[in-house]
């Protein structure tokens, strides 16, 4: 994209804000917040796409409900993360000790 494009939207944009804000002044932060939900959703699907992607990992269903979450399943794909590279690793356990990090050997990256 050209300088004189980015440029010239964020003009736009701005000057679509001040008309808005100055027509309908709730419709701003509406629309702010509204487009805030879309990225995160959009990042939260990105994330676990390449995750399934790296990993193997199976299809999940309603995976996002309250109080269904597989705390067991998160921690296996930290883990997981940690194992795929050996300084990872090694950093994790560096980060670990100097914590004083007293978990039990099976919480401890293996």
């Amino acid at each position: 994209m050209r300088m004189r494009g980015f440029v010239a939207g964020g003009l736009i944009g701005i000057a679509a804000g001040i008309i808005l804000s100055r027509k309908k002044p709730g419709s701003v932060e509406w629309f702010i917040r509204r487009a805030d939900q879309l990225m995160t959703g959009a990042k939260h699907k990105m994330i676990e796409q390449v995750l399934n992607r790296r990993f193997g990992a199976e299809e999940r269903g309603g995976e996002h409900d309250a109080g269904k979450a597989e705390s067991g399943s998160s921690w296996n794909t930290i883990r997981s993360l940690i194992n795929a590279d050996a300084r990872v690793k090694h950093e994790a356990e560096r980060i670990l000790a100097e914590a004083g990090d007293a978990a039990s050997e099976q919480d401890k990256p293996h």
